[in-house]
Formats: structure tokens, sequence, C-alpha cells
């Protein structure tokens, strides 16, 4: 997993976590204002990372979806490798389709 996954899973649980307590209200201030202030910063930062959690771990790009799909055929060739049959008939269509989606 890279660093941007590692950092964006962190937030999300936090975040969840942060949205339980603030429904419990056990983060309560003993100020109104201060905890009205608290309630509208957590929502706002829950959008916020919710928003930023689903576009960076789903495929709202072109490329995204294009390196998705390459990466789900690789994952299929080494299953059927691995079960001693080939995913492809003709395993030069395999290098032909690699290389356009790569290049």
């Amino acid at each position: 997993m890279n660093f941007g996954t590692k950092l964006r899973t962190i937030l999300a649980i936090a975040t969840s976590l942060n949205t339980a307590l603030l429904a419990t209200d056990i983060t309560e201030f003993g100020n109104p204002k201060l905890n009205l202030a608290y309630k509208i910063a957590s929502i706002i930062l829950n959008f916020v990372i919710v928003a930023c959690v689903t576009y960076y771990n789903n495929d709202y790009t072109p490329v995204a979806a294009e390196a998705t799909g390459v990466m789900r055929m690789r994952k299929a060739e080494a299953k059927e490798a691995v079960n001693g049959e080939y995913f492809y008939s003709d395993e030069e269509e395999v290098v032909e389709e690699d290389e356009e989606a790569i290049g």
C-alpha cells in the first residue's frame, strides 16, 4: 500500500471515530458556542475526507479506470498461470494489449 492510501485510510478511521464521539456527546465542551463550532467543523471535515477518500480510491478519471483494467487483467493472468492454464488463447494478444494500455 502506498503512503497516500495509508493516510486516507487513517483519516477515514479518525473521521469515523470523531463522528461517533460527536453523536454520543462525549466530546462536549463547557461553552455552547464552542460546541457548535466543533460540530460544524467536524461535519465539514467529515464531508471533505469522505469525498477525498472516495475520489482517490475509485476510478473517476479515464487513466485510473484504464490502470484498474490492466491490474485486473494481470491478476487474472497470474491466477490462471497458477492454476496451470493461460488466461488468453493467444499470448501475443496479451503483449500487444499491455503495450497499448501502458504506452
